[in-house]
């Protein structure tokens, strides 16, 4: 009896684990949101694409003389892009001297219907108040995502009004101005030219991430993503 009752609780064992291997393995695989704003490619396994070189027309945070960048393609709505928010914000915080950090739109129209908007939004506090207000508007449609992304009865124009431009207010934005910037060709202009580098590079998730303009494997952790960067820096270093 002893031993039927060991086997048996061996199997009850072989069972959890076999259970927490394929969880782990399905929040793993879930960790991004995809998608395509006109790319149709979808790659079988990794490739390190490059994106285009980094301008005057990109919004920037840290060391602009840094030899080391990191861009990040992102999408407001994206869930997996809300998760990793923190980490890049704590990134910038512990390299702001060393790395030039770098956010471009890639909106996933066909499965996040409010992409579009809250790309929109960002680059509309962009255009009215400048790099502040824009990194302002982009960390609160993060930091407020569960917000104003949930209620889809709503339309695109309906969340702008019921959320953004109580956002835009917040930040010392004129609203009457943030509106009529959502919509200026000049935005649109802006999101457009970031997406088409992003399907020039064949990216079909968010976030996707480029060290020095080379895509690298989504990092999985803090401590991942500070391995990168040290390795960047110290090759930069060494050049």
């Amino acid at each position: 009896m002893a031993r039927r009752g060991q086997a048996n609780k061996a199997t009850i064992w072989f069972i959890v684990g076999f259970i927490v291997l394929v969880t782990a393995g399905v929040i793993i695989a879930g960790a991004y949101s995809s998608g395509s704003s006109g790319s149709s490619a979808t790659p079988n396994g990794f490739v390190a694409t490059v994106v285009p070189a980094i301008t005057p027309a990109d919004w920037t945070e840290g060391n602009p003389k840094a030899k080391v960048s990191l861009i990040e393609y992102g999408d407001f709505e994206c869930p997996a892009c809300g998760e990793y928010y923190p980490v890049v914000k704590q990134l910038v915080q512990n390299y702001s001297s060393t790395v030039l950090f770098v956010f471009r739109n890639f909106p996933l129209y066909t499965i996040h219907p409010f992409a579009g908007i809250s790309a929109e939004a960002a680059e509309a506090a962009g255009l009215e108040g400048g790099p502040a207000k824009y990194w302002a508007m982009h960390d609160l449609l993060y930091t407020k995502q569960s917000e104003w992304s949930t209620n889809t009865a709503l339309t695109p124009a309906q969340v702008a009004s019921q959320y953004f431009d109580g956002y835009a207010q917040s930040i010392g934005l004129n609203v009457s101005q943030f509106n009529n910037d959502i919509n200026a060709t000049s935005v649109a202009n802006k999101i457009q030219t970031d997406v088409a580098g992003g399907n020039a590079a064949s990216i079909d998730h968010t976030p996707t991430f480029f060290v020095n303009l080379k895509q690298i494997p989504n990092p999985t952790s803090l401590s991942d993503f500070e391995k990168t960067l040290n390795a960047a820096i110290a090759s930069s270093t060494g050049q």
